[in-house]
């Protein structure tokens, strides 16, 4: 090779190295100079949220052993063990903030007719507990299948795939009715401290049909809430924004006394057939700003809630699966500390864990208390104890 050929090769490799070079220092930039770095960590409430049919599945079910491994919803003692579960985990984390959902079909069965006693026995044990209840309702509520419309509601009507279910005005007032009866039966518990208008109403739902809501039911919803409290407390529209183009949370924050978004760092995905794990918090510009939407609440005389909180690890399969023999590459004990740090740094005035349910499976089922002590911890830290 000439000399002029190789002075030719040099430049380009040392081009391509300084453009790479370049390139890092950008991204070592936009990460450092994000939110996620600079912002303080605030002194949030920290609480978690809870769903006795994800209980129930977790600690009562065997899929293997066929039809007797699954539990009915109307057994005799279901409200007594719902109430027991959660006052159980409110004990063992020292929490004294719970997030709630009311599913529909289990609290109006049929047309007319309502079943409060799941609802009452764990609103009674976060009582005895002295726990303050956040309690969300609409057609859609905490874990699958999102939308628990009972079949009575949605008999005869048109509701294909992708459907904006709230446009359909026979099921709007069905649904518009139930919250306002359970707002009306619950009003003048002091144990609920604010309510939820729809649980993530605007976001489609993958395990309903894509099923979604329009913010201006989700509004009615918050209203016809306002109409029947006789408490007057804040209600909160949660969203879950996983990137900075998606701004609905305005209209959220518009709507609602209280801006909640669900925070998921840790995503599974996959390409040219491996599987490997991202930390959207460190995206850079296209992560969404929560701290900026937390000062924008201020401004506005509201709060911002991180609703839900990823601690437990996000999975396809059967979570049941993932042991500490077989942990999930997602979540550990050590990312669960980054992800209430990142929540911290939103600004949040409160925080509730996702995952409560699994925690318990895994200590009642492996021994593995890990789970629970870390939540405890963060419990701790919050109340300043």
């Amino acid at each position: 090779m000439d000399r002029r050929r190789r002075v030719w090769v040099a430049g380009i490799v040392g081009s391509a190295v300084l453009s790479l070079g370049l390139l890092a220092g950008q991204v070592w930039l936009f990460r450092e100079l994000s939110w996620t770095h600079r912002e303080p960590l605030a002194d949030s409430l920290i609480g978690f949220n809870f769903s006795c049919d994800q209980a129930e599945y977790l600690l009562l079910e065997d899929p293997a052993a066929g039809a007797d491994g699954f539990v009915d919803d109307g057994r005799p003692g279901r409200a007594q063990w719902c109430g027991e579960t959660l006052g159980r985990l409110i004990e063992l984390t020292g929490a004294r903030h719970v997030r709630l959902s009311v599913p529909w079909d289990e609290v109006e069965p049929r047309a007319g007719e309502f079943d409060f006693g799941v609802l009452d026995a764990q609103l009674a044990a976060a009582a005895r507990a002295g726990a303050a209840v956040s309690l969300s309702v609409g057609m859609k509520a905490q874990r699958h299948p999102e939308f628990y419309i009972p079949a009575w509601a949605y008999e005869g009507l048109d509701l294909p795939r992708g459907s904006v279910l709230s446009d359909n005005r026979v099921l709007r007032q069905r649904a518009l009715r139930m919250v306002a009866a359970v707002v009306r039966h619950v009003g003048g518990s002091p144990v609920v401290d604010s309510w939820g208008a729809e649980n993530e109403g605007y976001i489609a739902s993958p395990r309903s049909n894509d099923w979604t809501l329009s913010r201006e039911y989700v509004a009615e919803v918050a209203a016809t809430i306002r109409e029947h409290d006789p408490l007057d407390r804040p209600v909160a529209i949660n969203h879950a924004q996983h990137f900075v183009m998606d701004r609905r949370w305005k209209d959220a924050l518009a709507d609602g006394d209280i801006l909640g978004q669900s925070l998921y760092p840790f995503r599974n995905y996959e390409a040219l057939g491996r599987g490997f794990v991202v930390n959207i918090m460190e995206i850079g510009p296209l992560m969404p700003n929560y701290a900026y939407q937390a000062r924008e609440a201020r401004a506005a005389g509201k709060q911002f809630w991180v609703t839900e909180l990823q601690a437990e690890p996000w999975t396809d399969d059967d979570a049941r699966l993932v042991t500490p023999h077989d942990p999930s590459p997602n979540l550990s004990p050590g990312r669960l500390t980054k992800n209430i740090a990142y929540a911290r740094r939103t600004g949040a005035e409160r925080i509730y864990l996702w995952g409560a349910e699994w925690w318990l499976y895994q200590g009642d089922r492996f021994g593995d208390w890990r789970w629970v002590e870390q939540a405890r911890a963060a419990v701790r830290r919050g109340e300043g104890r």
